[in-house]
């Protein structure tokens, strides 16, 4: 039998196929070992479960209604803390899913998959509704957990506009904690060492940095890891309670929907996806109280799996912790640039209800994301909401004219007041003297457009932007779609197997390199549009 049809489990790893280059050999090997790995525990080990009444799974793309959203969102108000986990595909290596767990103060939680790749237009009401949602997850007041650095693993979302950046809430790395607690728990075993147990010397060793590493306990494992080398989650929770996760299926195709509805992966596929996605979140929030309350491994066996998936009342839960635990002012370097969003929608304004059709119309028509190095931001009295109408088909909101004051005039959908007095105005009613060049005939005129023509075509895509696209893209839909996503753009051409877009300005260019995504006139965003400019 061929190798391609082997499980990688039974594939022998001091044979790769001969056709693979040096690079593909390695990681071919490297899948295997991995392999083996994960179905040795599994034999070993029972498998981590939670009953299935104790949690729910709700999915999040353009097919959700806004009955199921207002569901989360009422459930989320009560929640304080959240377990995250985030996926990406295996092909385009792009972030396509958002887990995150609520960890309520009653059962059942919910688990909240964000498909970001299947998310609906940002001008309709369940966008709108999405990023209530987000903007009650990362209150400041509120923590979150994860296995590793989330704001790291976050920041490709930036460009979905789902949630203000940087992040207010308290965020708890266990990974980066984890190695730290296991060595303390190791030497301070109930079990094996029960006179170190007393609650004084338990303080003092969570407070010092340089914990004693030297293990007497004799019923758990030696730590596998070097000093500061950060444990895989699998590893942790085996060691810590000798259960098991599968992670056969961390790389998968993680682009197509998980939404039994309307997923295209087969049964099998798609339920071990499932399973693999949410109960990343489940071992993060299993960890959490223990690693950052710095329980020991008796405290661990003796509390119930279903209590760790509630929150705490007690004052000497993760509350206590010192500020040092979470990454709040840790200084992360990634390839994205942190964008600054300023949304009417989420400064400290009311979340809208179902049934009014004037404030359905106020949050849909947004604000550009602005540049905090670029733009000054605009205050939230700057904008008349009075004068917004519904936005028609493409997304953006025409001006009521008749609406405005003297003083007022419109610049991108934003009302500006100039500072004009009575004298001024008395003054500008004054008939002006007519202009030199307004005395030119009309021959005259197509003279100096004609000369002038091939200077302003020469200078046309001075300040652009370019994104891969689709060949079976028409010059309608992409201008469509910037006007959808408000790009004032002067004019687009196929550039090859890119899309050319010039702008007028360095700020128009550094707006739209931030405002429009990277994979908008991919093939998939050609079949959701062609459908969507039919209607």
């Amino acid at each position: 039998m061929s190798d391609k049809f082997v499980p990688y489990h039974l594939r022998d790893i001091h044979n790769p196929p001969a056709h693979l280059d040096a690079t593909q050999k390695s990681n071919w090997i490297r899948t295997a070992q991995k392999a083996k790995k994960n179905y040795q525990h599994q034999q070993q080990y029972p498998a981590f479960n939670l009953p299935t009444s104790s949690y729910e799974v709700v999915y999040v793309n353009k097919f959700s209604t806004s009955e199921a959203l207002q569901k989360l969102i009422d459930h989320v108000r009560h929640c304080h803390e959240f377990s995250f986990d985030t996926e990406g595909d295996r092909s385009s290596k792009q972030l396509a899913l958002i887990q995150i767990q609520t960890i309520p103060r009653q059962l059942p939680c919910f688990v909240i998959l964000f498909e970001l790749l299947h998310l609906p237009l940002r001008d309709t009401l369940i966008f709108v509704k999405i990023r209530q949602l987000f903007h009650l997850i990362f209150q400041s007041n509120n923590k979150l957990y994860s296995w590793g650095p989330l704001r790291v693993e976050l920041s490709p979302a930036v460009n979905y506009e789902l949630f203000e950046w940087p992040i207010k809430s308290q965020i708890f790395d266990i990974q980066r904690d984890f190695s730290k607690w296991y060595t303390w728990a190791l030497s301070h075993c109930e079990v094996c060492s029960p006179s170190l147990i007393q609650h004084n010397v338990i303080h003092e060793v969570r407070l010092n940095t340089n914990i004693n590493s030297c293990s007497k306990c004799t019923c758990h494992e030696a730590s596998p890891y070097g000093p500061g080398e950060k444990w895989g989650l699998q590893d942790a929770l085996i060691y810590t309670c000798q259960l098991f996760i599968d992670k056969s299926m961390t790389v998968s195709s993680w682009a197509k929907s998980l939404d039994p509805l309307h997923s295209t992966l087969s049964t099998t596929v798609r339920a071990k996806m499932l399973h693999y996605a949410i109960y990343d979140c489940f071992t993060t929030t299993y960890l959490a109280r223990p690693v950052l309350a710095f329980w020991t491994f008796q405290q661990v066996k003796n509390t119930h799996i279903l209590d760790l998936f509630q929150a705490s009342t007690s004052p000497s839960s993760t509350s206590s912790l010192s500020s040092s635990h979470h990454d709040n002012n840790d200084i992360i370097n990634t390839n994205i640039n942190p964008q600054f969003f300023k949304n009417v929608i989420d400064n400290d304004l009311e979340f809208i209800s179902e049934d009014s059709d004037d404030d359905i119309a106020i949050n849909q028509c947004r604000t550009m994301p602005v540049n905090n190095a670029l733009y000054e931001q605009i205050s939230d009295d700057e904008i008349d909401f009075n004068h917004l109408v519904k936005p028609n088909e493409f997304g953006c909101a025409p001006v009521n004219n008749d609406a405005l004051n003297n003083n007022e005039f419109v610049v991108n959908n934003h009302y500006m007041v100039d500072d004009v007095n009575e004298k001024e105005e008395k003054t500008t009613t004054k008939t002006k003297t007519p202009r030199k060049h307004q005395h030119r005939s009309l021959q005259a005129r197509h003279r100096r457009n004609h000369q002038r023509n091939p200077i302003l075509k020469k200078y046309r895509y001075h300040y652009s932007i370019k994104r891969k696209w689709y060949p079976r893209f028409t010059m309608f839909m992409v201008r469509q779609i910037l006007r959808l996503y408000r790009v004032n753009y002067k004019h687009v051409r196929n550039d090859g197997d890119e899309l050319l877009i010039g702008l007028k300005d360095r700020l128009s260019r550094d707006r739209a390199h931030h405002q429009l995504p990277w994979s908008i006139f991919n093939r998939h965003s050609y079949f959701y549009y062609r459908d969507v400019f039919r209607r």
